[in-house]
């Protein structure tokens, strides 16, 4: 295909803030440096810490009333209960309630999306927005939609939008040809993008 020729697309949708936070948590995987992220962790693991601090205390208390458990065994339970709870509870139940908070003070009505030679576009009642193809930085995938990462924001298109997968293949296909050829590269090597771009 010709990096000029681009026949134009369109999709309408429901707006869903669930996409949008989604591609955030990944965002960040994909937008900062391996050593910012490892800062970040380590506040989580000071935190653990203190979390562990805590359950050493519950242990010693449980030996105390319960001679034949050793200590450490309800301290590794706990601390192995804690982060369970923080990964797989907490913080899905927060961006669960975030985004239905916002879905609740914003009208989500239908979005108009559409993609051609300059780019591609997000309009409703309230937004006409526009990402010229030099801007995206990446494609990746989430659960449930597409991500194009540009600066610190990720746009999104959910996958329903999409007819059936040869629309979606397609689509993809001419979003790569058009894109910067190193965000193209880039996208290619993303194994969920790989999964959509088989036929």
């Amino acid at each position: 295909m010709s990096r000029t020729a681009y026949p134009k697309m369109d999709f309408t949708y429901q707006v869903d803030f669930n996409d949008l936070f989604s591609a955030s948590a990944l965002l960040a995987r994909r937008r900062y440096p391996a050593s910012h992220r490892l800062r970040l962790n380590l506040i989580i693991v000071v935190t653990m810490v203190l979390g562990g601090i805590f359950s050493a205390t519950a242990g010693v208390v449980a030996h105390m009333l319960m001679p034949a458990v050793p200590g450490w065994t309800a301290t590794v339970a706990l601390l192995v209960l804690i982060w369970l709870f923080y990964a797989k509870v907490l913080v899905p139940w927060i961006t669960r309630q975030s985004a239905k908070m916002i879905n609740a003070a914003y009208h989500t009505g239908q979005m108009h999306f559409s993609s051609d030679a300059e780019g591609l576009r997000w309009q409703d009642a309230d937004i006409d927005f526009l990402l010229r193809w030099n801007g995206i930085e990446a494609i990746f995938r989430t659960p449930t939609a597409l991500a194009f990462m540009s600066g610190v924001i990720a746009l999104v298109l959910p996958l329903s939008a999409f007819p059936d997968h040869k629309t979606l293949k397609r689509f993809l296909e001419q979003a790569l040809e058009k894109m910067p050829p190193q965000a193209a590269e880039l996208s290619r090597k993303d194994p969920s993008l790989q999964a959509l771009l088989r036929p």
